[in-house]
């Protein structure tokens, strides 16, 4: 087994060569087409960071490139990657950059499921497992391999030897493994030396084979997105800081309300117990910072619809996947699911005309919680509900490439 022990995994709040993407290549929800997010993200971006994106070929690139010079994007800040890629979620079976002292670069291929709804050699697992060889080759950086599967949007960075992951998401992608045996593998590709175990992340994003959730009417008719992860820790705790852990939230009120957010305020609050308790790696308490978690955002959905036909077709046990006409989907949405990099925090935004007023003030809250807890960082609030349809949000459809 080769030794990876001078490299580790940056915190994503350090320095960044590159922020990757890839170019979406069909809609969640019809009509709800997440190109302008893009752009918007690009735009935003370019100033701070390169932006390296994905494209499936040359007429794609030539398409992207159209519309990015359009909307006046500096392309001397963006470059083209033929990469062939069905989804946009570049966090997880994306390129995993370790770094050494000297800033020699590795990328990490971990094996890859489809979020446990498939096998890591079914194709859509390969197309995965294949772009990543493919980016690793074009940028003449060595590997280091693990059969561990896993995601990136499962594991959170310190930076200093600590790290946080989901139990349940982590043990359901790898039976076979003891949580020991995990640790050691954790700790040989990243170098972390401390990992903090939650137990469960939020409902939303729970994997769709789980069944239907129980909405405010009390019907038990309320699914999931296609791809949900089973509960990422990206959708709940991330940190700001070597010591500080930002951390979601459901009051008392809002979980009195609604059953998915009485499920929240009960997960949430234990995995509030579990870091309370944790130490970091030189053994002193984190800092916890609490942010408001999203009120929930729903869609209806037929076939035709991505998320729809995604659901149709991507697993076969479990609680069966409903034959109607149209499911009632949830959105996997959380502030958490922002982006950090060189000068710029991308903060998604969920306040729109005909939402609830309650919506526009959290939006204002976790704005300036962020301006507090990233100082020295522009903070930009982006809307994301186009892709929270698909399971996921900001976070989880970049990468950062580090310095």
């Amino acid at each position: 087994m080769e030794n990876n022990r001078e490299f580790r995994f940056p915190a994503e709040f350090e320095q960044h060569a590159a922020i990757w993407i890839a170019w979406p290549v069909f809609e969640y929800k019809r009509g709800l087409s997440a190109v302008p997010m893009y752009i918007e993200i690009i735009r935003t971006l370019t100033p701070h960071v390169r932006v390296k994106i994905q494209v499936n070929d040359a007429a794609s690139r030539i398409n992207v490139e159209r519309l990015l010079m359009g909307a006046s994007i500096n392309m001397n800040q963006v470059t083209f990657h033929d990469v062939p890629h069905d989804d946009i979620w570049v966090r997880d079976p994306g390129p995993i950059f370790v770094v050494d002292n000297n800033k020699k670069k590795k990328m990490v291929l971990m094996d890859f499921d489809c979020y446990g709804y498939e096998s890591a050699d079914s194709p859509h697992s390969m197309l995965a497992k294949h772009a990543n060889e493919l980016i690793a080759t074009e940028l003449q950086i060595d590997t280091i391999s693990s059969e561990l599967i896993g995601e990136g949007g499962g594991r959170e960075f310190n930076g200093k030897g600590s790290m946080i992951a989901v139990k349940s998401v982590e043990c359901q992608r790898n039976p076979t493994w003891s949580i020991e045996e995990m640790e050691v593998e954790f700790d040989r590709l990243f170098q972390v030396s401390n990992i903090i175990w939650l137990e469960e992340g939020i409902a939303e994003d729970d994997s769709t084979w789980t069944g239907p959730l129980e909405g405010p009417d009390g019907n038990h008719d309320i699914w999931t997105p296609n791809t949900t992860a089973g509960g990422h820790v990206d959708e709940v705790a991330r940190f700001s800081s070597p010591s500080t852990v930002l951390l979601a939230e459901v009051s008392e009120e809002e979980a009195s309300k609604d059953p998915i957010a009485r499920e929240n305020r009960r997960r949430l609050e234990r995995n509030f117990q579990i870091l309370n308790a944790a130490k970091d790696q030189d053994g002193n308490p984190f800092r916890i910072v609490r942010i408001p978690h999203t009120d929930h955002l729903y869609a209806n959905m037929t076939r035709g619809d991505g998320g729809y036909d995604a659901l149709d077709v991507k697993y076969e046990f479990g609680c069966p996947f409903p034959m109607t006409d149209e499911i009632k989907v949830i959105a996997v949405s959380s502030y958490l699911n922002f982006l950090v990099t060189n000068g710029v925090v991308l903060l998604p935004r969920y306040w729109q005309p005909g939402l609830p007023t309650s919506t526009r003030d959290k939006d204002q809250k976790v704005l300036d919680t962020f301006k507090t807890e990233f100082p020295g960082r522009e903070i930009v609030q982006i809307g994301c509900i186009s892709i929270n349809f698909g399971g996921g949000g900001i976070h989880c459809m970049t990468q950062q490439e580090p310095l």
